[in-house]
């Protein structure tokens, strides 16, 4: 899995994949010239540059009224090579330290959840260690998959990843993850009615979310791990357990 195109492999999918097999390298997509590279060490997402203007540190402290517009333009025409913006307006008294990181980790985990937002475009993968950050980003993995999948609103993504009307959900020992992962109440909700096996219509009708809130949510559970969803040709033992069929000798 060098690369390829996203609506062929799914940006959460990959991210899913390097985060179990604990990849470290740059992980780069591309869309419409805009271009976003995400740094993975160990499988966990730290860092993340972008090519669109609107990403860079300047307005995204201006949008949060911790510039102005004057300290703004006066920051990006003292930049020099090797120094920083953030690092600029700390030296100037501008912003404390604390509110520069606070910023870059906004700024990276913005970043990051806008690239899961995009349903098409390329991505490139180029292992080995990218050159060491000092503000780094300190999310799970899962966190952001359900955090980035929460703002797709793609009925075409949403409906591939839950699998459609008539799929079927088993639960997985996911206890552990679980308890890492803030959930909200009608998720943990959701979690919980997977019992044995359940059919994605039954669990839209005893959900209190929408039938699309339900979809979402299933398709980030799946691809983290806390539901599995069963393969519609698949026949069932009597057990409700997807049966295996043996190999022939």
């Amino acid at each position: 899995m060098s690369g390829g195109h996203l609506k062929d492999r799914d940006i959460t999918e990959i991210v899913q994949e390097l985060s179990e097999l604990r990849w470290t390298g740059l992980l780069k997509v591309e869309r419409a010239g805009h271009g976003i590279g995400i740094t993975v060490e160990e499988g966990r997402l730290v860092f993340a540059s972008s090519s669109n203007p609107d990403h860079r540190l300047g307005p995204v402290l201006l949008r949060q009224g911790a510039i102005t517009l004057r300290q703004m333009v006066d920051t990006g025409r003292a930049l020099t090579r090797g120094k920083r913006f953030g690092t600029i307006l700390v030296e100037a008294g501008v912003l404390q330290p604390k509110d520069l990181v606070k910023a870059v980790v906004d700024q990276t985990r913005d970043i990051i959840l806008h690239a899961f937002e995009w349903g098409d475009g390329e991505f490139q993968l180029e292992e080995g260690a990218a050159p060491s950050e000092s503000i780094t980003l300190n999310i799970s993995t899962p966190q952001l998959i359900l955090d980035g999948i929460s703002r797709v609103s793609a009925w075409g993504r949403i409906d591939k990843g839950c699998g459609g009307l008539d799929s079927s959900w088993s639960p997985t020992d996911s206890e552990s993850l679980l308890r890492g992962l803030p959930l909200s109440t009608e998720q943990v909700a959701l979690l919980g009615a997977i019992e044995g096996v359940r059919d994605l219509e039954t669990l839209c009708r005893e959900s209190p979310l929408s039938d699309f809130e339900v979809c979402r949510t299933m398709w980030a559970f799946r691809v983290i791990g806390l539901a599995r969803r069963l393969d519609a040709a698949a026949p069932l033992d009597e057990d409700g357990l997807e049966y295996i069929m043996p190999a022939e000798e």
